[in-house]
């Protein structure tokens, strides 16, 4: 179900909050977003460690811009999107960058050291969200679902993938806001 106002007017309250130094309010926004976040840095990185990563890096963010937050320009989950794909994009740019580091050696006991219960139920935490993930993206309608997944998963820009679409910019970036809208909604439903 998609946010209500009164949702989204409280999220406002509270990245005003975190811009005045909150950090229970960053604590609420951070309960508030960090799953369906994650579920889009998985999908953008391709990797929990890195989606991990960059997540964490994005609500760095968060706590230091939210006094850059302009609700006139967007909603609070939209501005959040944008930082995470900004900061996915710097990490993925930052990989190519660095050499490809050495793969850890085919000894059967290596991974078994790493292994815990914990680890255990992250990795099916991460299974779960990029399903979830997947199955939402396929509720959206193929050409806004195409234009959401080019806005999210790649670097293009706004123009460029209106380009790429043959459609009018105004009409993707609604698409866009329209997806993102539907995906927040939806991620953020209690899993049965």
């Amino acid at each position: 179900m998609p946010s209500t106002e009164n949702e989204i007017h409280e999220e406002i309250r509270l990245l005003a909050a975190v811009a005045a130094g909150g950090r229970p309010a960053f604590r609420e926004l951070y309960a508030r977003y960090s799953a369906p976040l994650f579920s889009l840095a998985l999908r953008f990185m391709g990797d929990a460690g890195a989606a991990e990563e960059a997540l964490q890096d994005a609500f760095v963010k968060i706590w230091r811009h939210a006094g850059s937050y302009d609700a006139r320009k967007s909603q609070p989950f939209t501005w959040a999107v944008t930082l995470l794909r900004r900061t996915c994009i710097d990490h993925l740019r930052k990989k190519r960058r660095r050499p490809e580091a050495l793969p850890l050696p085919a000894d059967d006991t290596a991974g078994a050291e790493l292994a815990t219960p914990e680890t255990a139920r992250r990795t099916t935490e991460v299974h779960e969200a990029a399903d979830r993930l997947r199955a939402t993206l396929a509720t959206i309608a193929p050409p806004q679902r195409t234009a959401l997944e080019l806005a999210l998963f790649s670097t293009l820009t706004h123009a460029e993938i209106a380009t790429q679409l043959a459609q009018p910019a105004g009409t993707v970036k609604s698409w866009i806001r329209r997806g993102l809208f539907d995906l927040r909604g939806i991620l953020n439903e209690p899993v049965p």
